[in-house]
């Protein structure tokens, strides 16, 4: 007999019984007979089997961020398991678990508590049965790679021997951590648990999904930002071999341009099915439209940020503590600089697809998304779907930096399965994914400080104007919040204080990027602090060391705080580390910045040479990084490497213009990265500490672009203050 468990059985059998649910599974052998390989689920994480392996659930979307061998690192670890005795499967989404989403640095943040407890009550069931069935104390025994032991005897069970036991005694509502000293997998080097699939070809992106019967496709949308379809013939694009249909897609049939406050519906354009992705692409490029730009602004970049530029004298006040303009008056020397941003688009490597099949009680969708949770509420606006009438699971997805926390593209193809009854995978071009995007915000920001006969700050100003991703995705609160809020630094640290944001509007889409605000704010300022620190003859570290003052917990807002005494310390250990003190010769110069992002601080040095010819070479980047206990120090390093040269890319590079209303650049001709000889050396070092983790996805990019352009000034002369670097 074979007996299988649907989601609706497990959570109507946990909820009525009093212990863990025992999931019977008999894997069929060569023979007649069957194999009794027992599974046993205790949590929706964590499963265990008679042959003694576990299974852990790996919940929340990887898109190269190492999350999905992370979360499962901090279950093993408290499961006490052994990590080679682990399974690890990619879940589906599931509103049993929690916080199964990947955004803004948080996946650690979030689940580390999350996740310990659900293995360590795992672990005392566990370790209940064994007492039983050892006759020994339960604070005398223990659970270490798959085994639980008493201390005293040496005496051992393995897991699968407890199995039957441990699932019928319930799981306790509350339990006690492991001891962080005790850690046998956390803080080791891992790697990835699919590393060998993603070497040799055998990972399953989105984009690889294959279904019988399936249709591709691909869409043609208005360049114009905010533009829709005027009138088009299609007898070219049906004429190519391969094209099985063309059909116009109107997001006024479903909603209007957003799904919900943050989540942005498709964008109005004209879909081609063909049977092979490159059919779809070759249909679409014969399409005749005549596209519909009324009531469009028609922006460029010029009038933009012109516009930010007159809005710097148009603001509201954000933040203000004390009197910013008696510090003006009553200061030694007064010192103002204004700094420039550009749009950014996401450009991950795998552009924007999803694959669709709505049937007719089931609409089952693989997408590569980081909000399922938004994806699953699109579908039921658009289409008056129950949540279980909704299937979404998550692929390995390659790169997304904040573009795939919106799920646009994923209606696309969920109104083109609907429409045709069929399997369809929606691909978009390369030139979609960049003229489509929803783009880091642009902006200019004017700063002002207040200076004593030391060069000592005492009063401090800093506005910014520009277009607010906040307003753009109809989300509610003041338009500021997304951009300049009453959290950034130096708030705090000057008694006269005040942050001043000038809004305008445009119809340039904008949406979360890379760390978001803090890229921008960053920039203007760390190279400000920079300047402060050339203006009064002084080191840059030495100067933002005596701007920071002793070690202390800075009230910010409410009970937030900024901990001094963790940024001094990573400040302190890149200068040593990057030789800070030792002179380089003539042309090459380093630079400095650090900040705290997502609960994590660091601190980088940039090396550069600059040419007779003005030619920048970035040759070294040092960096320090504190983010409390280092989970997977390997995958660690990866997101601070990767963190680090994708602001120095945008740094360099990046920028979307905008001419007549749409996006310029449309592929890596003109959107131009760090290519690998490019890259210079990264040396990092992570602070050793017991604390809780926090975020690392997001927060070695922002320094990165100040500390690269206060090199370049130290190389020669030159100071930076519109980015990217190598325009034009």
């Amino acid at each position: 007999m074979k007996r299988t468990w649907d989601r609706r059985t497990f959570v109507k059998l946990t909820a009525s019984a009093s212990g863990a649910l025992v999931a019977g599974v008999y894997l069929q052998s060569c023979g007649s007979e069957t194999v009794p390989e027992t599974i046993y689920e205790f949590s929706p994480l964590i499963k265990i089997d008679t042959e003694g392996w576990v299974t852990l659930i790996a919940k929340n979307p990887e898109i190269g961020q190492g999350i999905k061998t992370a979360l499962p690192m901090i279950l093993a670890e408290e499961l006490g398991a052994d990590w080679d005795k682990v399974k690890v499967v990619q879940g589906d989404f599931d509103k049993a678990y929690e916080e199964q989403w990947a955004g803004g640095s948080y996946a650690i943040i979030l689940n580390w508590d999350l996740m310990r407890t659900a293995a360590a009550k795992v672990r005392h069931v566990l370790i209940q049965a064994a007492s039983k069935q050892m006759d020994k104390k339960i604070s005398e025994l223990s659970a270490v790679k798959n085994k639980v032991v008493h201390s005293k005897s040496g005496e051992a069970l393995p897991f699968e021997k407890l199995l039957f036991e441990a699932s019928k005694l319930p799981l306790p509502e509350t339990v006690e951590l492991k001891p962080k000293e005790a850690f046998e997998i956390v803080g080791k080097n891992m790697p990835q648990v699919d590393l060998e699939q993603l070497v040799n070809g055998e990972t399953k992106f989105s984009i690889d999904v294959k279904l019988p019967g399936m249709l591709y496709a691909t869409v043609l949308k208005n360049p114009v930002f905010e533009g829709g379809v005027g009138d088009y013939d299609d007898t070219r694009a049906r004429s190519v071999n391969g094209v099985i249909d063309v059909m116009e897609l109107n997001n006024s049939a479903y909603g209007e341009r957003l799904l919900a406050p943050n989540s942005p519906n498709f964008v109005n354009g004209i879909a081609v099915l063909a049977n092979s992705t490159w059919a779809a692409f070759k249909g679409a490029g014969k399409l005749d439209v005549t596209w519909d730009t009324s009531g469009t602004r028609k922006e460029n970049t010029d009038g933009i940020f012109k516009h930010f530029q007159s809005q710097l004298t148009n603001t509201t006040i954000e933040r203000k503590d004390g009197d910013i303009h008696r510090a003006k008056r009553n200061a030694a020397l007064s010192f103002e600089a204004t700094y420039q941003v550009p749009f950014l688009a996401h450009i991950p490597m795998e552009p924007m697809n999803c694959t669709v099949d709505f049937r007719d009680d089931l609409c089952e969708v693989w997408a590569p998304t980081q909000n399922p949770r938004a994806l699953e509420e699109g579908l039921i606006k658009l289409f008056g779907l129950q949540p279980e009438q909704i299937k979404i699971h998550l692929p390995r997805i390659g790169g997304a930096f904040g573009r795939r926390y919106y799920v646009d593209y994923a209606m696309d193809a969920a109104i083109l399965s609907k429409k045709t009854g069929k399997p369809v995978k929606l691909t978009w071009t390369r030139e979609a994914d960049i003229q489509h995007d929803w783009y880091r915000p642009a902006s200019v920001q004017k700063m002002m400080a207040a200076l004593d006969e030391e060069g000592l700050v005492t009063g401090w100003q800093h506005i910014l104007a520009n277009a607010s991703r906040k307003t753009c995705l109809g989300r509610e609160g003041r338009p500021a919040g997304t951009e300049l809020d009453e959290y950034e630094f130096p708030a705090g640290f000057i008694p006269d204080l005040q942050f001043e944001y000038g809004h305008v509007l445009s119809d340039v889409p904008l949406g979360q990027w890379r760390s978001v605000g803090h890229s921008a704010v960053a920039f203007a300022v760390h190279s400000f602090l920079d300047e402060l620190a050339i203006l009064n003859t002084m080191d840059s570290i030495d100067y933002f060391l005596k701007f920071l003052g002793p070690a202390r917990m800075v009230p910010v807002v409410d009970d937030y705080a900024f901990d001094v005494k963790r940024l001094i310390s990573v400040v302190e250990r890149v200068r040593r580390n990057s030789n800070w003190d030792i002179p380089l010769p003539k042309g090459q110069g380093r630079g400095f910045a650090a900040c705290k992002h997502s609960g994590s601080f660091v601190a980088e040095v940039v090396t550069v040479s600059v040419d007779a010819n003005e030619k920048v070479t970035v040759l070294k980047v040092d960096a320090v990084v504190d983010c409390g206990i280092v989970i997977n120090p390997s995958g660690a390093k990866a997101q601070v490497e990767g963190g680090i040269l994708e602001g120095l890319s945008a740094a360099l590079y990046g920028e979307i213009t905008v001419k007549n209303g749409a996006a310029e650049q449309s592929n890596f001709h003109d959107y131009k990265w760090i290519r690998m000889d490019e890259a210079p050396e990264i040396h990092i070092e992570f602070i050793a500490n017991n604390l809780p983790p926090t975020g690392l996805g997001e927060p070695p990019l922002p320094p990165a672009a100040p500390a690269l352009a206060n090199a370049i000034f130290a190389a020669s002369g030159k100071r930076i203050r519109k980015l990217p670097i190598l325009s034009g």
